[in-house]
């Protein structure tokens, strides 16, 4: 049985710009996302500004001393013995932050000892760069990466740094790093190692898998990550940036990827860059300030800072996010309504003092949640807002003790992009009664979330969630006059459009008593260094490179289904099989058709009225054997897109699928 869509298409009728903007991403400083996924670092906690393990007990005793006592988790003593070395997190000397790793030999016995990590993935002939910054007493120290060694003849008592490349002989899936000696005390400050082709820190596999999308802008630094972030901490020498712990995730953030760093990922992957302020426990001068750093002249004094650390020209950030989801209390400085539209104006001013050519972006809510939000905010501070924030997330079963099965909910998935269209009609509606003018709506956060638990929040994607995307574009594309911003949450490994090994295991080490969620293996059988692409991540390849400037009337006339509740999603009883968005180039030669066809057991042909085409059209499919379907570390092709030419007359499209349709008019 071949189902069929009929799709009325008025290239006339343009419903507003179909703007860049709306096929974006979030990359935030959480999980595996930045650190131990798109950057390089192979290292974990390498500043030592964690906590160690002190016994092998749940609790003291006299017997059950850890053998890695005063070591930084997730290093390890390297041939402890506690007569004959002492190792202490160092609070008193120090390179960066507030805390170094000592080394003191207690009772020299021609033993080399000292600290080192495992989990390190060194694959066979690849260069590897170490970086360590030593203080110490004019005595040896080794260095071992693998089966590799490096000898520095003397360590003296100032701070220096310290640089070696090795090439890893052997493949060795549980590599690890040592830095021992033999005698006297050391300290070391940090340390650093990164496969040797890091591209300006960033892996150079994740630059090249990133690349084939291009999101057209990346949202950072958060999220939730955001509110307790300061950016003057990660400015200048990446080895003197003071880590701490992040109270929003609990994890150890070494502030090695700040405002520079992020802004050459823009460049890398040709996105713009998109920064949110800090309104959690930031001020207004300070967020002024980070403006006047981003787009100053080497005239400001931030400006001056910013070229300093060796970036002349302006980084020239055009779109900045007024804060992060201040309504919710799960956020660092959450606060009411009126007390944030007043902190809004506050900072709203105080950076357009610095660039009066920024775009700003209020905090909404769906619909008038959160004690009618939205109703306050914008009555108090919308005159001054030039975008206005809503997240939301479908299904929401993530804080279900048991994740529901994939096959019972992958037709909620298919219809939730019907409850994501009720909530921005919702939200618009809200916002229309509570402004002189209309305003824009930025959809800055969006994705299902099914089972992504703390602290890795890896979400099991499938092709179900890929027409999910399609057809919650498409939403956003029917209300292009409104909508001019949209971006999916998240670009790597968490929720993410990629996933990036190797991955880790984490553990609550000293979690509630100044601890946080630590990275300590690769487990057992460590996968190798790989990006693989979720299947959603091709509909947004598809959907920013293959686009016209203009959004136009499309309606649909098909059938519908049925789709039981889910998660905090209701049942639907009138779903679509059909989902279409429609955009035409300047000239009025191209249309671009966005097509989800959402029936799971059947083909669907469509059927074109309103325009005049040429008999061919160009065709880009993304579709599977199920909608379960999926890519993985073990199978990263399973899903591809699939190119083709199809007779215009002829179109269809395969069950469960999505199809970008590229129509030359005559």
């Amino acid at each position: 049985m071949t189902h069929t869509a009929r799709l009325s298409i008025q290239p006339d009728a343009r419903i507003g710009e179909a703007h860049k903007h709306l096929y974006g991403a979030n990359l935030e400083h959480i999980g595996q996302a930045v650190y131990g996924g798109i950057w390089a670092e192979m290292l974990r906690d390498r500043k030592f500004a964690g906590v160690d393990r002190m016994y092998t007990s749940p609790s003291e005793g006299l017997h059950n001393i850890h053998p890695s006592i005063g070591v930084v988790v997730p290093w390890e003593a390297e041939n402890p013995d506690y007569e004959a070395v002492v190792y202490a997190h160092d609070n008193s000397v120090f390179y960066s932050g507030r805390q170094s790793q000592r080394i003191h030999i207690r009772r020299a016995d021609g033993q080399p000892r000292g600290i080192k990590q495992g989990s390190l993935y060194l694959q066979a002939g690849r260069d590897y760069d170490l970086r360590l910054a030593l203080k110490g007493e004019g005595q040896a120290l080794t260095v071992r990466l693998g089966a590799e060694s490096w000898r520095i003849d003397a360590v003296d008592g100032e701070w220096r740094t310290w640089r070696h490349r090795f090439c890893a002989a052997g493949e060795n899936a549980k590599g690890a790093l040592s830095i021992t000696i033999e005698s006297g005390t050391v300290w070391v400050g940090c340390a650093s190692l990164m496969p040797s082709d890091a591209i300006q820190g960033f892996r150079a596999d994740a630059l090249a898998a990133l690349r084939e999308w291009s999101p057209s802008q990346l949202r950072w630094p958060g999220g939730n990550f955001v509110s307790a972030y300061h950016w003057e901490q990660g400015i200048g020498d990446r080895d003197r940036r003071p880590a701490y712990l992040d109270p929003a995730w609990w994890q150890w953030e070494s502030n090695d990827v700040g405002t520079d760093e992020f802004i050459a990922l823009c460049r890398l992957i040709d996105a713009e860059p998109v920064l949110t302020v800090n309104m959690g426990d930031g001020s207004a001068e300070e967020a002024a300030a980070w403006v006047e750093y981003c787009n100053g002249s080497i005239e400001t004094a931030q400006g001056a800072r910013r070229a300093a650390n060796g970036c002349q020209t302006p980084h020239n950030v055009r779109v900045w996010f007024v804060g992060n989801e201040q309504f919710g209390n799960w956020q660092v400085g959450h606060v009411d309504a009126e007390t944030y539209a007043r902190r809004y104006l506050q900072f709203a001013r105080a950076m357009r003092a610095a660039d009066d050519e920024l775009t700003l972006i209020g905090v909404g809510v769906p619909a008038n949640l959160y004690a009618h939000w939205n109703e306050t905010v914008l009555k108090i501070a919308g005159g001054e807002m030039d975008q206005y924030s809503v997240h939301y997330y479908s299904l929401r079963t993530e804080k279900y003790d048991k994740t529901p099965p994939p096959e019972t909910i992958y037709l909620p998935k298919l219809a939730a992009w019907r409850e994501v269209e009720q909530m921005l009609d919702a939200t618009l509606a809200v916002m229309d009664a509570n402004t002189s003018a209309p305003l824009p709506l930025a959809f800055d956060e969006w994705n299902t979330y099914v089972g992504a638990k703390a602290p890795a929040f890896i979400e099991d994607y499938n092709l179900a969630d890929a027409l999910y995307t399609g057809a919650l574009l498409n939403a956003c594309l029917a209300r292009a006059d409104r909508i001019p911003y949209s971006a999916i949450y998240h670009l790597t490994n968490v929720m993410g459009c990629y996933l990036i090994a190797p991955l880790f295991e984490w553990e609550a080490v000293g979690l509630g008593r100044g601890g946080g969620w630590v990275p300590i293996s690769t487990g057992e059988a460590p996968l190798p260094p790989a990006v693989v692409k979720m299947p959603a991540t091709l509909v947004l390849e598809l959907m920013t490179a293959h686009r016209g400037e203009y959004a136009v009337r499309c309606e649909v006339d098909c059938g519908r289904f049925h789709s039981p509740a889910a998660g905090n999603m209701p049942a639907f009883d009138d779903v679509p099989l059909v989902s279409a968005g429609a955009t035409l180039d300047a000239a009025g030669k191209r249309l671009y058709l966005s097509l989800v066809n959402c029936a799971v057991d059947a083909p669907m042909r469509i059927e074109l009225s309103g325009v005049d085409c040429a008999a061919s059209a160009e065709v880009y499919l993304v579709s599977g054997d199920s909608p379960l379907a999926s890519n993985s570390f073990d199978a990263p092709a399973a899903i591809t897109i699939q190119r083709r030419s199809a007779p215009v007359d002829g179109l269809t499209l395969p069950p469960h699928s999505f199809a970008m349709v590229v129509l030359r008019l005559v």
